[in-house]
């Protein structure tokens, strides 16, 4: 029988009532009359079984009367009749696959027989995905005794194949420690795609790669590059490229190629591909970029997203903010350039992680669309997934070192000896609620003086400024479901509090951190000896770590109605300061210019306003910023965000210091008349009294 007949079969026999000619017609998208002729087809092989017909009833459908023994035995005998029989995903899977990597060419009459499917089937087959094509600008064509081909462009051909590998068999083990179960999918990818040739770039990998964390971004850089070695192979190559040739910094990527190229025998690769290839697997990696041009847009949309998160979510992610900034800024980093290149990290734990952590995951998705506006392109479900990863692992961490409370007062009209034990039953029977005093009834007025969110009573009180309940003096099985509705429905007043731990601990931790890092304070160190203080309850005074704009931007860092001819005159300008008092030197003039010239006005974050800016190791001695507004605005060509009146200059030495100062650039984007009026400021004293009026509220 043909795989449709198998199908046909299948759905009749698992249908508990009988299913109509026309229904069937519609699900299997063919003619009623092929419906009929097909259930002729499938009598016959069940009476050479020795099973029951298919019945026509009139007026309902076909149906299969069959007893509890008959289901088991036609089920077990279409098991082994599909066999090598494909359904209609794995049979595009293979077309796709044997168009691009196919030894013969590919002819959709030869397909039908192998299929062993009829010719209205496999039209079918080809229509949807000729449809699920187009999205990638992707046609198939046929060019007769050369069958079937791709027309589109070569960049998009390989991320079509990159996403339908990932879509069909998950994550590939480049390791091959495992035996997989062989999937009839797997079988196909076999098929196209040699096992040895997996082995060996494996191998390549752990040689020349070895670094890499996470093995689901090691597989989807050895996918990618696997489906460059056989498009290379067969002399598919891309014509052009939509980047600068850049030098890359990462020679362990060049020598990862190198050895791929050798290997693999790929003769006369073009520098093209060269370039494309190492520009891709580039992405994959989690580390900091390498250039100037994603560093501000990492940054604010690093920041915002976190404060967004806070905001829907309740989770006090500021106090591990460092953290949380640390390795969402490095995912946010290659993600812009995956976004922006239209290679996008496969995920497959995604649909477990948008279950586990729902919240989070809402709260990111509602901030996507920023991030896709800033990036210019569209951001998949894998990697959103991803970046709430970062925030789940940090809001465990959060939960473990401190305690969910809510502060209390309980109100007892029977005495205070009733009262107290009220309170060290509800203390007993719900922890997390912790009572601050036991007033009498006519204490009531005194809950106003307390630092206290809900009110256990055992009256009715006159009082409504906070959330209260009525229970009974004495505590039982009863009042508990209702106690616990009653903290459910109030769960935003939940206040945080630290753990503490034995303070010589402490000392000691301090002692061992500072001995094992030979004496230099590094980011790593930095944020060990605040996770240690937040751990042991001890607040640490983060102005002096990360201070605000107030702390650092002085008088004559400030310029008021400046004259600049254009954006370079500008940025020159505002460095003055900060190049005079040494902060920064003048080859990080030179690379500020030098970004907006080869990467375009990126610099420009918000209305009239930009922040020059180069990376710490282009010579920032300390951190520093200046600001300057323009006299005459300047077009830095940024049509959204131009003309520009007003410039920052930022010199950040580390990836920590600066946050606060970040936050407070946000705010004023944020603040379009408080920006207006800082333009219009015609003293720096004006100025200054208008930047840093509300601050630190």
């Amino acid at each position: 029988m043909k795989t449709r007949t198998v199908e046909l079969l299948q759905k009749v026999s698992s249908s508990k009532y009988p299913i109509k000619a026309e229904v069937l017609a519609a699900d299997f998208n063919v003619s009623q009359r092929t419906i009929r002729s097909e259930i002729l087809e499938a009598n016959e092989w069940l009476i050479s079984n020795r099973l029951p017909e298919i019945m026509t009833i009139r007026s309902k459908g076909f149906f299969i009367k069959q007893s509890e023994t008959d289901r088991k035995l036609l089920e077990a005998a279409l098991q082994n009749l599909k066999g090598d029989l494909l359904n209609r995903q794995e049979r595009t899977f293979d077309i796709v696959l044997s168009i691009a990597y196919g030894k013969a060419p590919v002819y959709l009459n030869r397909k039908e027989e192998e299929f062993q499917i009829s010719k209205s089937t496999i039209d079918e087959d080809m229509r949807r995905l000729r449809a699920d094509l187009l999205k990638y600008g992707i046609e198939v064509v046929s060019y007769g005794k050369q069958g079937l081909s791709y027309k589109g462009p070569e960049r998009s051909i390989r991320t079509m194949l990159y996403d339908l590998i990932n879509q069909q068999l998950g994550m590939i083990d480049f390791s091959m420690n495992k035996d997989p179960k062989v999937t009839p999918v797997q079988r196909i990818f076999n098929t196209y795609f040699d096992l040895e040739d997996i082995r060996k770039l494996g191998e390549i990998y752990s040689s020349k790669l070895p670094n890499q964390e996470d093995d689901i971004y090691k597989n989807q850089l050895l996918l990618f590059t696997l489906i460059w070695i056989q498009r290379v192979k067969r002399h598919e190559l891309i014509s052009a490229v939509s980047w600068k040739n850049a030098d890359f910094e990462d020679d362990n990527f060049s020598d990862f190629i190198d050895l791929v190229v050798t290997e693999f025998q790929l003769t006369e690769v073009p520098q093209v591909e060269r370039n494309y290839i190492h520009f891709t697997i580039e992405t994959f990696n989690t580390r900091d970029i390498s250039n100037t041009l994603e560093w501000v847009q990492a940054q604010l949309l690093t920041i915002q997203l976190i404060q967004f998160v806070e905001h829907e979510t309740h989770i006090p992610f500021h106090l591990k903010e460092e953290l949380l900034c640390e390795s969402l800024y490095k995912h946010m980093a290659a993600l812009i350039i995956r976004i922006k290149n239209d290679v996008q990290v496969f995920n497959p734990l995604k649909e477990n992680i948008r279950t586990n952590y729902y919240p989070i995951y809402r709260a990111v998705s509602q901030f996507v669309p920023t991030i896709e506006e800033v990036v210019g392109g569209r951001m998949t479900e894998d990697e959103r997934a991803f970046l709430v990863i970062h925030f789940s692992t940090v809001a465990s961490a959060i939960n473990r070192d401190l305690t969910y409370i809510y502060k209390s007062v309980v109100v007892c009209n029977h005495g205070i000896a009733t009262g107290n034990l009220l309170a060290e039953n509800l203390k007993e029977k719900f922890p997390q609620i912790e009572v601050v005093a036991v007033l009498s009834s006519k204490e009531v007025e005194l809950v106003d003086k307390l630092d206290v969110d809900l009110i256990f009573s055992t009256f009715n009180l006159t009082y409504s400024n906070k959330p209260s309940l009525v229970i009974d003096p004495i505590l039982t099985e009863v009042n508990s479901p209702i106690i616990e509705d009653f903290l459910r429905k109030n769960d935003e007043f939940l206040r945080l509090e630290p753990s503490g731990n034995e303070s010589t601990e402490l000392f000691t931790k301090i002692l061992t951190i500072v001995e094992e890092s030979g004496g230099r304070v590094d980011r790593s160190i930095y944020s060990q000896m605040e996770t240690l203080f937040e751990d042991n309850n001890l607040e640490i005074n983060k102005r002096e770590i990360q201070p605000m704009l107030k702390d650092i931007l002085t008088d004559n860092h400030i310029m008021i109605r400046e004259a600049a001819a254009t954006w370079q005159e500008s940025i020159e300008l505002v460095a003055k300061p900060l190049l005079k008092e040494n902060i920064i030197e003048k080859r990080y003039v030179d690379a500020m210019i030098h970004a907006v010239d080869e990467y375009g006005p990126y610099i420009v974050i918000g209305k009239h306003l930009a922040l020059a800016h180069a990376r710490p190791e282009d010579g920032a001695n300390k951190l520093g910023i200046s600001v300057a507004t323009i006299d005459q605005p300047i077009n830095f060509g940024n049509l959204d965000m131009d003309p520009v009146k007003i410039i920052f200059c930022l010199a950040a030495v580390d990836s920590y210091s600066h946050l606060t100062i970040m936050k407070e650039l946000i705010e004023l984007i944020n603040d379009e008349a408080k920006l207006n009026q800082l333009i219009d400021c015609t003293t720096i004293q004006a100025f200054k009294q208008l930047l840093f009026t509300e601050e630190g509220k």
